[in-house]
């Protein structure tokens, strides 16, 4: 409903959309950055383009949670390049933003609370990483992710497996180190 009242040229609409998704784009630029700053940017322009994207193409736009992840997953993926630097640290803002217990990953939900896991995450390839991120820290369906990503669902679900498969495995071996 929201989506079709931005596409009708609703201001007060995209004004809505502001204050419902910036502080969740915030903290996912802030995850995959660790840069307030940049992250504060990413959320900004995000919005920005959005809207440009919107008054152009309204019609093809049919999720609008995941169109807006889309954008700035591709701003974070620009500032990357042009700062030729690797993303890594997930901070510890994870423990606020997990999901609750009863979940089916539910241990490796709890385990994202702790230093230990975020440690474990920085060793994921950034997509495995960016991933779990996108699916049990900003707690996207997988059809949003899907469409943000620009990938299949039944992709999105194998990679999800292969990701939650690889976390436990790195959880496994660090335990062991203990």
């Amino acid at each position: 409903m929201l989506l079709a009242r931005i596409q009708s040229g609703d201001g007060a609409a995209f004004i809505e959309a502001y204050d419902l998704f910036a502080p969740k784009l915030y903290r996912h630029a802030l995850f995959r950055t660790s840069s307030p700053e940049v992250a504060d940017d990413i959320a900004s322009e995000t919005f920005t383009r959005a809207w440009e994207i919107v008054r152009e193409k309204a019609s093809e736009i049919r999720h609008l949670k995941a169109f807006l992840y889309r954008i700035a997953d591709n701003l974070i993926i620009d500032h990357y390049r042009k700062n030729a630097r690797a993303a890594v640290p997930i901070s510890e803002e994870i423990e606020e933003t997990l999901r609750a217990p009863g979940d089916p990953h539910e241990r490796v939900d709890r385990m994202l609370a702790g230093e230990k896991m975020a440690g474990l995450l920085a060793k994921l390839k950034p997509e495995t990483r960016d991933l779990l991120v996108m699916r049990y820290i900003d707690d996207l369906p997988i059809e949003h992710i899907a469409e943000a990503t620009g990938k299949k669902k039944n992709a999105i679900y194998v990679a999800l497996h292969r990701a939650v498969k690889e976390l436990k495995e790195l959880c496994a071996g660090s335990t062991s180190d203990n």
